[in-house]
């Protein structure tokens, strides 16, 4: 072979090597764009005793190439993952398992949900052509077992106060009226995490003091309820109540007053009066004896006569 046919052949290889490295380029870049896809993040919420399923993503099992499941509940981790060309691998267990439908789809199966599978569930998905990946926060759903509607006092001013206590998650109170008051949707709300993760929710609303006799209803809305739940908090007759315990505060305010000052001004009264001495006391029944004393010289005058008209008899 020529020198310049050999140059030539040499030449046409290397120039089709070269297309073939840039086509592979290509299509790497082009798969990892395809995979580099963002993570979704969603919450799901489930009843305590029910079955769950969680899908990472629609493909079909002869799509896949493989699926990991990284679950962390309270900082404890464990995995659950499965390929084609893979040994299953479940260091979880605890009853999850992975299986597929049947049109082949993958899925994460829960047989009973329970508070100890709450937790951040981490699942990937590789397929022929791409990737899939999310991050669902599972939690427990708890309905509020306990509603109530009550009237409470501050200072001189009526709140009417509805409670939601132990939901999963909060639940959200409204206020309404049958007078058509703008102050239905306001008021204050409190929201408190009980010990077992529950909450418990405090909606309060300052009513006005001249308001008609009626109801004032409160509307608790939850995820576990398909309709609103409501408690009707009676209004009582007398839109003066707060004038009376005015009034009331200050009768009682004045008796105790009168009370206090009858007090002292009697008190300061008997002090002016000091208690006699001894001396003072005996003084009088020595008066009295004096006076009851007989006088000397009738004495002498009564007893001289007793004394002559004896010797009168004698002589």
């Amino acid at each position: 072979m020529s020198t310049a046919l050999l140059s030539g052949v040499i030449e046409r290889t290397t120039t089709e090597m070269g297309n073939t490295w840039i086509i592979g380029f290509i299509s790497l870049l082009a798969i990892s764009a395809t995979w580099s896809l963002e993570t979704v993040t969603r919450s799901e919420n489930f009843h305590l005793g029910h079955e769950v399923i969680l899908t990472c993503c629609n493909k079909t099992w002869n799509e896949m190439i493989y699926t990991i499941w990284k679950i962390d509940r309270g900082g404890t981790v464990c995995q659950i993952s499965s390929g084609v060309n893979d040994q299953p691998l479940d260091s979880c267990n605890d009853g999850k398992v992975m299986l597929n439908t049947t049109s082949g789809e993958s899925y994460l199966r829960i047989p009973e949900f329970s508070i100890s599978d709450e937790g951040f569930y981490y699942c990937e998905s590789v397929y022929r052509g791409g990737s899939n990946s999310a991050n669902i926060k599972v939690s427990v759903i708890v309905a509020p077992p306990t509603l109530s509607a009550s009237l409470e006092w501050e200072g001189s001013k009526r709140v009417a106060v509805c409670l939601a206590e132990g939901g999963k998650p909060a639940a959200s109170i409204s206020w309404r009226n049958t007078w058509n008051s703008t102050s239905t949707t306001a008021g204050t709300i409190k929201t408190i995490q009980n010990q077992d993760g529950s909450y418990s929710v405090e909606r309060r609303l300052v009513l006005p003091d001249v308001i008609p006799m009626g109801n004032l209803t409160c509307d608790v809305r939850h995820p576990s309820w398909v309709e609103v739940h409501t408690v009707t908090l009676p209004i009582p007759e007398g839109a003066s109540i707060p004038w009376l315990h005015v009034i009331i505060s200050v009768v009682t305010i004045s008796v105790i007053m009168a009370t206090l000052g009858g007090l002292y001004f009697t008190q300061k009264h008997l002090c002016r009066i000091s208690p006699a001495t001894p001396s003072e006391s005996k003084a009088p029944h020595s008066q009295d004896y004096v006076e009851e004393v007989e006088p000397y010289a009738s004495y002498v005058q009564r007893v001289n006569s007793i004394y002559n008209s004896s010797a009168d008899l004698f002589t």
